[in-house]
């Protein structure tokens, strides 16, 4: 909404600066020649990503910027630097409950393990694995099975506007396997991106972890507020 972006332009070029009350919703519809409606709205906006605070009885105040929170935007194929796509499958498997990882040990579910290692010039550069839910019935076909973010993979069976992501980032120590299948150099250090994905009920409905070489690896975050 175009008052929406006005008013952030105010905000983030000091015109208001933190602590200061923005005008009245009547002010404002008469100041850009809109509706209060509209101005219900931008303001509602505002607040929700985090520009503004209302104050019951008084107005909306700009808020004090969180100079520590940044956004990340992930995405398996895009973290990976110069990645084009070569992938490999290694492994498509349905695992027993018996043998889930322990952050899946909890659930009653049988889910699908899926394996691959993602290529850049021929090198392997990341490790993936994969727990999603087993379909009872459906039949597991590895040669139908492309590489996909979790993202691309739930919107198969669910709206992506009902489901929860959390990331969480390491560097481990990681084991021969995973050491040998990326050809890792002594001392080479991996990231680890873990990830979980759960339903609008809070369930968790996806597992993964994907391991990166150092050397490959891009993450980018941005802070909310853009000062110009």
């Amino acid at each position: 909404m175009q008052l929406v972006n006005q008013i952030k332009e105010q905000i983030t070029k000091g015109h208001f600066l933190p602590g200061d009350i923005l005008p009245s919703e009547h002010e404002l519809a008469a100041k850009y020649n809109t509706s209060r409606t509209t101005v219900r709205k931008s303001l509602s906006i505002l607040f929700s990503e985090g520009y503004i605070i209302p104050v019951p009885g008084k107005g909306y105040f700009v808020k004090e910027p969180e100079v520590d929170s940044y956004t990340l935007y992930f995405s398996e194929k895009n973290c990976i630097e110069n990645y084009s796509g070569e992938t490999k499958l290694l492994e498509v498997s349905l695992v027993p409950t018996d043998q889930l990882p322990r952050q899946l040990a909890d659930l009653k579910d049988s889910f699908v393990k899926i394996r691959w290692l993602l290529y850049v010039d021929k090198e392997p550069a990341a490790y993936d694995i994969k727990y999603l839910p087993y379909e009872k019935g459906k039949p597991i076909i590895e040669k139908e099975i492309r590489y996909a973010t979790f993202p691309e993979m739930v919107a198969k069976h669910q709206s992506l506007f009902s489901i929860k992501k959390t990331l969480r980032i390491s560097v481990p120590v990681v084991s021969r396997e995973i050491s040998n299948l990326l050809k890792l150099d002594t001392g080479e250090s991996v990231l680890m991106i873990e990830q979980k994905i759960f339903s609008e009920q809070g369930k968790l409905i996806g597992y993964g972890q994907l391991f990166i070489r150092g050397n490959y690896c891009n993450l980018v975050a941005t802070s909310s507020y853009l000062h110009e």
